[in-house]
């Protein structure tokens, strides 16, 4: 007599494996990319609060020029010993994704206001560091 595809008995490896579908454990890569849109969310968010522009985005390439001298901000608290700042898309270990996520989560990383003083600082600074790459 043939099994029913209701007994539970009928198969046993296919009932397990409903089990793995129903709730599969996410690949490295798919953790990886995860947290690297919720990092890039929750900056393009902060970064829009703190500017009052709806259409502000990070520029990892140009953040001298459209972050710093555009909107006069800053990023701070960053863990430069454990990340390189730079691109999230370079950043290819998940800890220390994790460890930028938890930062902008618990606002312990955030975009800051700077002064006209400070931004004249951190120009002078630019220029003798542009001229030195040449």
């Amino acid at each position: 007599m043939p099994r029913s595809s209701q007994d539970p008995n009928a198969n046993p490896a296919a009932a397990l494996q409903t089990k793995f579908r129903v709730v599969p454990r996410k690949s490295y890569s798919e953790r990886m990319s995860e947290t690297r849109a919720e990092i890039r969310r929750i900056m393009k968010e902060s970064l829009r609060e703190i500017t009052g522009d709806q259409n502000a985005s990070m520029r990892w390439p140009s953040y001298w020029k459209d972050i710093v001298v555009k909107y006069k901000v800053v990023i701070e608290g960053w863990p430069y010993e454990e990340v390189p700042f730079r691109n999230l898309s370079d950043v290819s270990n998940l800890q220390r994704l994790e460890l930028l996520l938890k930062g902008w989560q618990e606002k312990t990383i955030y975009f800051r206001r700077i002064s006209d003083a400070e931004f004249a600082v951190m120009s002078a600074q630019q220029a003798t560091y542009g001229e030195q790459e040449q």
